[in-house]
């Protein structure tokens, strides 16, 4: 295994400020799409960045939103003063 320092010093000796700069730079389009496939099968936010892109593109999800305003309501019911 490299460690940081190793990593930093063979970048730079490559002339690259980041091992990202190095990937993009001397990966083919194909490689970066495989490494990106292994490391997605292995990412445990996967329903997270979903989520983001496709609320983007205006997603809503209903189902959250009536469940979020029964919560409110609910909490609202329990919070009322009694006088």
């Amino acid at each position: 295994m490299i460690d940081l320092a190793d990593m930093e010093r063979m970048l730079n000796w490559a002339g690259f400020n980041s091992a990202w700069d190095l990937i993009q730079t001397k990966m083919s389009e194909k490689d970066l799409k495989d490494l990106f496939m292994e490391l997605w099968n292995e990412c445990d936010y996967q329903h997270e960045i979903v989520a983001e892109i496709v609320h983007d593109e205006g997603f809503v999800d209903w189902e959250q939103v009536k469940a979020d305003a029964d919560d409110m309501a609910y909490q609202a019911w329990k919070d009322r003063d009694f006088d």
